[in-house]
């Protein structure tokens, strides 16, 4: 009776911090055997009372507890000496404790990792009941936010879909008292139309996506989910969603596009009303500073032989599977893991429309930045407005499994030196515009290019901070002749050569010359003859002056 008696002293003198620290130390080196249950079976009891868990979680949330860093289920063997396959047949008790808000899911390509929550760490020094928050308070906003977050993570690891199938359908069913859960919950939709549906709504709440492609349905669920005859079936407009009116094909200028797919104005006045107030007025827009790989035109470029290595190298770096790699090797690595690249040169070398082929080539979207209109906007705004302006790109980024590129065409204005007139209104302006650009580069997750024709006023802490830096020379003797026939299919390589000598011309005159040959053909029928080139050549002549050097160390 007396031992009994102890043993219920004890228990009323355990706490939180106390109950899991005791069951951490007799798990290790375990096996998770009888005697370890027999040592901690009243912590184990104390947990699943104070937290209403089951026993297994209480031994997972105690071995959580005392690791500050994600936990796979190879981890949690390894420290109580037990088998993987022991872990893993409790799943579903680990996958609940983040449904209940316990735990966090740490995903990559390799491994699902799992960590505590910072707000139940906080309550167990306190050894009060955890309560997490309730399901009544959460907004559509809430639950489309949590989906979204929870799909972003298929793109890691398609192991998880059966998962996140699973804890939509858990939050859906727990946030019945919104219309929009109630309208997806009864709707009959399979699992796979479900998700599908979902991605689309979270895509357009957060990026105001204009729609989803087949390509990037297919590159999100694993394949043996049936996922290529569904889409079969959507390209035939004869899926669920399309025949009840959930989806509908995209149209451009009257033209139906039959591998991408829209919401309907129904969903969008129906389910998703609750969210039109907040798609209007926070919606981190791709609008039209959002240029599409697939309408970028391809066109051929001809660089002398270090840019035209220096580009492939780049172009290769930028490829889909080799950022992320290198993204992650960064990361691992505790280094930045974005990439801020600079192009610089003579006006017409190629800069721009170098950043448009390599979005073409990498399948990335462009990002443009119109800088003299954001400049503009600044003014009494600046920190306002450029902080949008990169909360707007890393929005995208988060919500797109293709990283898009950050491009700031003619960067001269932003990137030049500071000004130590700090009295002048306007130098103060441009120094806060300059600081908050370099602290955004500093925290930069993604890609950013800068082109510019002048370095020589660049800040030496702008110059520090891009990692690629590409000068583009004049083209040669050589690149030049190639241009010209290019540009002029009917020059014969003679002609071509003699322009090339005789004209230090960068591509882009060129090109200009080439499009006044086309438009006086057009205009006069005049046909092309080497005599009419050399004219154009003449006039060209008169605006082409020589600048100042640009110099820069190359990368």
């Amino acid at each position: 009776m007396a031992q009994k008696k102890k043993t219920k002293n004890q228990v009323e003198e355990m706490t939180l911090v106390s109950a899991l620290e005791k069951i951490h130390l007799e798990s290790r080196n375990s096996k998770l055997s009888s005697d370890f249950y027999d040592k901690c079976n009243d912590a184990i009891a104390f947990i699943c009372n104070k937290l209403n868990v089951t026993s297994f979680q209480a031994i997972i949330l105690s071995i959580l507890a005392n690791n500050d860093t994600p936990m796979t289920f190879s981890d949690m063997a390894h420290h109580t000496c037990s088998t993987l396959l022991r872990f893993r047949a409790h799943k579903l008790e680990l996958d609940e404790l983040h449904y209940k808000q316990f735990v966090l899911w740490i995903v990559s390509k390799q491994s699902t990792k799992y960590l505590l929550r910072e707000e139940f760490l906080n309550v167990i020094a306190e050894n009060k009941p955890y309560t997490p928050r309730k399901y009544e308070d959460y907004t559509t906003y809430d639950v489309c936010s949590k989906i979204g977050k929870w799909l972003k993570m298929l793109e890691d690891d398609s192991n998880l879909y059966d998962t996140i199938v699973r804890s939509s359908r858990q939050l859906l069913d727990s946030t019945k008292h919104l219309s929009f859960s109630k309208d997806l919950l009864t709707s009959e939709l399979d699992d796979i139309d479900l998700m599908i549906l979902l991605r689309t709504i979270t895509d357009k709440v957060e990026t105001d996506s204009e729609y989803i492609s087949s390509y990037e349905i297919s590159e999100i669920f694993p394949e043996e989910k049936r996922i290529k005859n569904t889409l079969i079936f959507m390209n035939e407009g004869s899926s669920f969603l399309m025949e009840n009116k959930w989806m509908e094909n995209y149209t451009v200028n009257g033209l139906v596009e039959t591998n991408k797919f829209i919401l309907t104005d129904k969903v969008l006045d129906t389910t998703l009303a609750d969210l039109k107030a907040y798609m209007k007025q926070h919606v981190k827009a791709r609008d039209r500073t959002l240029l599409m790989p697939e309408d970028i035109k391809e066109k051929s470029l001809f660089y002398n032989k270090r840019e035209s290595e220096e580009v492939q190298r780049l172009t290769e770096l930028l490829s889909i599977d080799k950022f992320k790699d290198i993204q992650k090797r960064l990361r691992d690595a505790n280094m930045r893991p974005g990439f801020a690249c600079l192009f610089y040169g003579a006006p017409g070398t190629g800069k721009t429309e170098t950043v448009l082929q390599l979005g073409k080539k990498t399948g990335r979207p462009i990002f443009q930045v119109n800088i003299s209109e954001i400049r503009s906007k600044w003014v009494g705004e600046s920190e306002k407005n450029v902080q949008e302006l990169f909360n707007k790109y890393d929005s995208i980024v988060e919500a797109k499994n293709v990283c898009p590129i950050l491009f700031f065409n003619e960067a001269d204005a932003v990137i030049s030196k500071r000004s130590n007139n700090v009295d002048d209104a306007v130098d103060k302006m441009e120094n806060t515009i300059q600081n908050i650009l370099l602290q955004a580069m500093e925290n930069l997750s993604g890609i950013m290019i800068a082109t510019t024709n002048l370095t020589n006023n660049m800040d030496s802490a702008f110059e520090r901070r891009f990692l690629y830096k590409i000068c583009f020379d004049k083209p040669t003797i050589e690149t030049r002749a190639h241009i010209w026939q290019s540009m002029l299919p009917n020059l014969s390589s003679e002609e071509a050569n003699n322009l090339a000598k005789d004209y230090d011309f960068s591509g882009g005159q060129i090109e200009n010359i080439a499009r006044k040959q086309i438009v006086d053909s057009i205009l006069y029928d005049q046909q092309q003859d080497i005599a009419s080139v050399k004219s154009y050549c003449e006039n060209e002549n008169i605006r082409n002056f020589k600048k100042s050097n640009i110099g820069f160390v190359n990368y």
